[in-house]
């Protein structure tokens, strides 16, 4: 647990986390007070994701009555791997122990015969999924936290000046309720709590990818990306878990063909996969507000329940974590957060970027990679793609001419939206 004690003061050092934050002890002092009354639980999570079992230490960690509700009957979600930059290890200190799996040192970009390579001064982590949830889980009980499994969403209302959540238990489909304060939501892109208390639901995108033999002149510490964009408007990716397998992957627009594309570029790859994964992924179209009023009480929502994604990269898992956080700061400090505020700058700027790539033909990636010389690979080299602020600041100031194609990007998109409309 050291690990989390060490980040609240890391943070509040850096002025990431006020120190309104670090000393909630009216917060603290209500919670505590309302639950020895037996009045309500101070927070109700549905879903035991990462980014909900994050929030639910931190707030556990912090005196607050915590109850996580998940439908799951064992802390045994779905193997999967991910890719995050070296930022987590900041965010999660201890809770990553034994989830780390690979370390990525480099990334290998092709299109059309071209190619460039980009070394990272910190190393990506390549995380399991599973292991990871289940540490956080022990962590959030160890602090606290109770933790209910086999608790499937139902609906959620006010009642009085609380909420209640009804739950449908997976055993023998009776119903029961849990009394709350607050409600965060944590399920998902295709979140119930969400669309139980008015928000809309999200845009997604079918992401694939199949488990395959990692090639042998391809180093374990090494991604490769491939851009193609008449398959997709993303990218392919190959990340390496081991020494001997890897996941090889992409993110389409529809489902059925982005299966197809999938099975043609394995086989042009000369790949045989072992299995297929697939999943719908939000993709980030403008910021989601984190809270609402029902009655008079509140609900949250954070990681892919709120939109959190990096959509430049489709990445999610840290600005889940960091959209954890700042829903934390927002209940403890009275709904100021400036994680929040950070966090929305960031997905935006990804927003941006990702509006000036998907209109991009062969032509523009492989201009893309011929202007990505020394100079300007260095800050991608330099800084994650955490902080895309200062790496588009620092690549513009090295190599002008990428912001002349990322207009001309946008330029593209914005006669192929008119067209649409026409």
């Amino acid at each position: 647990m050291c690990g989390i004690n060490s980040r609240y003061e890391q943070l509040r050092r850096e002025e990431k986390l006020p120190r309104k934050m670090v000393q909630t002890e009216r917060a603290e002092s209500q919670a505590m007070a309302s639950a020895s009354r037996g009045e309500t639980s101070s927070v109700a999570v549905v879903g035991g994701s990462a980014a909900g079992l994050f929030t639910s230490l931190l707030l556990a960690r912090r005196g607050l009555s915590v109850q996580v509700i998940e439908g799951l009957e064992t802390i045994e979600p779905a193997s999967r791997t991910l890719i995050v930059t070296h930022r987590m290890r900041s965010l999660l200190g201890s809770a990553m122990n034994g989830s780390i799996i690979n370390q990525i040192r480099r990334f290998e970009l092709f299109t059309d015969g071209r190619s460039a390579t980009i070394s990272l001064r910190q190393p990506d982590l390549i995380v399991e999924r599973r292991t990871l949830i289940q540490h956080l889980a022990a962590e959030a009980q160890r602090a606290g936290a109770e933790i209910h499994l086999g608790r499937r969403f139902h609906e959620l209302h006010p009642n009085g000046r609380g909420l209640v959540v009804e739950v449908e238990r997976s055993a023998d489909g009776g119903r029961e309720e849990v009394r709350a304060q607050t409600v965060i939501g944590s399920d998902g892109a295709a979140s119930r709590v969400a669309r139980s208390a008015g928000w809309p639901p999200l845009t997604t995108a079918p992401l694939m990818q199949a488990i395959v033999p990692l090639p042998k002149d391809m180093p374990p510490d090494t991604v490769r990306v491939w851009f193609v964009p008449q398959d997709t408007p993303y990218f392919y990716w190959l990340i390496p878990e081991s020494r001997e397998r890897g996941a090889l992957g992409v993110i389409g627009e529809s489902g059925q063909e982005t299966r197809v594309a999938l099975e043609k570029f394995l086989e042009k790859r000369g790949l045989d996969p072992v299995e297929f994964q697939g999943a719908r992924i939000p993709v980030y179209t403008s910021w989601v507000p984190v809270h609402r009023q029902v009655g008079q009480s509140s609900v949250y929502l954070v990681g892919d329940a709120a939109g959190q994604v990096k959509v430049s990269t489709v990445g999610g898992t840290v600005t889940g974590f960091r959209g954890a956080l700042g829903v934390a700061e927002s209940i403890l400090n009275g709904g100021s957060s400036r994680e929040l505020r950070t966090l929305r700058r960031e997905l935006d700027l990804h927003l941006l970027l990702r509006r000036s790539l998907h209109s991009f033909e062969q032509a523009d990636y492989s201009r893309l990679v011929d202007l990505l010389n020394e100079p300007t690979k260095a800050p991608l080299s330099e800084y994650s793609r955490d902080e895309a602020w200062k790496i588009l600041w620092r690549v513009c100031l090295r190599q002008p001419r990428l912001v002349l194609l990322g207009l001309r990007g946008l330029m593209m998109r914005r006669r192929s939206l008119g067209r649409q409309r026409s």
